[in-house]
């Protein structure tokens, strides 16, 4: 499992539309203080080929311990 973070609410929106029109499953959650961001809001991803899925607007992907896997600069 993954926690993905983003900088704004409607990249999360997108982002979710995103994995679930590629057949990918996906929930929107809040964003776990431990790895808070601009957002609050967040996606758990189940999949690890919903990592190959970058949008702009995404913050960073952590795995199912908060480590830090991908950090969009």
């Amino acid at each position: 499992m993954y926690i993905v973070t983003f900088h704004t609410q409607s990249a999360a929106f997108m982002y979710k539309r995103l994995l679930e029109q590629n057949g990918l499953k996906v929930e929107l959650m809040p964003t776990p203080r431990k790895i808070s961001s601009s957002c609050g809001i967040s996606a758990r991803v189940f999949d690890q080929n919903a990592l190959k899925y970058i949008i702009d607007d995404l913050d960073a992907i952590y795995d199912e311990s908060f480590k830090l896997i991908f950090k969009n600069n």
